[in-house]
């Protein structure tokens, strides 16, 4: 069996898939769309396929097992949709849309649907996870803590918080939806957002970012994060889970476990491991129970970053449960 892929949106992350995709044997790529066709044209030149500025008309006439849509969460709904509906399995980057609103109808179609779709969380499906979840052996995490440290995005539309809804929405995603593998549903949510480091004109957007959120098991939880750095510091990213006796520190290069009088146990990423892999295997199988970055945690999760923005401008803790029931239309909060 070969497993054909198209991929929607050939830009940076897009090539970034398709190169991981390429080095699965039994996986091809039969076609790529993107508004630009130039981007179409490099694309296909390097690995293959047709290419199509209009997404549509390139699925419909390929036909594929799977559709990669990397593109802006404001067009995820209408690419989920059309794809589900033709029985097209999907692979879609986080964040999974711009609104809870949004999330909660691209979660309907993919389970009206009964598509396999994966969210591009791969913090989920690394054996590093793994290697956290085990260390913690079903005991409680009271304490969980994230940071990213980060420079202006390269990105345009990522840059501005009025596209790209700024970073705890579009980057530190990650750690939230880490956080809520690790220790379940998220409460309550309060944060405090600055832009005192980058002029406006520079970075429409804030440049730092300090959440603290209220789990349902009782564990206390916060976000940090900045654009006002730049890459190369090491550790820049993570998150720190304590539990008693023990705290387990992991980001996609290495997970490290303390424990109370012996050496940390620090077990480095698998050499060459990627989210296209997992999802290629799950895909191979028809194994719905094995997708972790479900439309539906994954809703739950943009959720959360949703309501940090809004608790940022309102200066208001936030009821998540109230928020994902009744969510304020509120432009200042999200990418348009």
């Amino acid at each position: 069996m070969t497993i054909t892929v198209a991929v929607v949106g050939a830009g940076r992350m897009g090539r970034l898939h398709a190169k991981q995709l390429t080095e699965i044997p039994d996986v091809r790529i039969v076609g790529a769309a993107d508004v630009r066709a130039e981007t179409v044209e490099d694309f296909t030149a390097e690995f293959g396929g047709t290419g199509s500025v209009d997404y549509r008309e390139l699925l419909d006439r390929t036909r594929p097992d799977v559709a990669y849509f990397c593109t802006p969460a404001g067009e995820h709904l209408d690419q989920l949709t059309f794809a589900a509906e033709r029985d097209i399995n999907v692979f879609v980057e986080k964040p999974l849309a711009p609104s809870v609103t949004a999330a909660t109808a691209a979660v309907e179609v993919i389970e009206r649907h009964g598509v396999l779709c994966t969210v591009g969380y791969q913090w989920r499906y690394s054996p590093l996870t793994d290697v956290a979840r085990d260390a913690l052996g079903g005991l409680p995490p009271t304490m969980l803590a994230g940071w990213w440290y980060w420079t202006i995005p390269p990105l345009p539309w990522i840059r501005d918080r009025r596209t790209g809804g700024g970073q705890i929405f579009e980057q530190a995603t990650h750690l939230i939806d880490l956080m809520r593998f690790l220790a379940g549903d998220v409460d309550t949510v309060f944060a405090a957002y600055a832009d005192n480091a980058i002029p406006e004109e520079e970075l429409p957007n804030w440049d730092a970012s300090a959440v603290t959120l209220g789990f349902a098991n009782g564990a206390a939880g916060s976000v940090h994060s900045t654009y006002a750095l730049f890459p190369g510091i090491p550790g820049s990213n993570g998150v720190d889970v304590a539990a008693r006796e023990v705290l387990v520190r992991v980001n996609l290069a290495k997970a490290t476990v303390f424990r109370r009088g012996v050496p940390p146990e620090e077990t480095a990423a698998r050499v060459g491991w990627n989210i296209d892999q997992e999802f290629m295997t799950i895909v191979r199988r028809n194994d719905p129970a094995a997708v972790r970055a479900t439309a539906r945690e994954s809703a739950q999760s943009i959720g959360v970053s949703l309501a940090a923005n809004y608790s940022a401008v309102t200066k208001q803790m936030v009821d998540l449960r109230d928020f994902m029931t009744n969510p304020p239309d509120d432009a200042t909060i999200m990418p348009l």
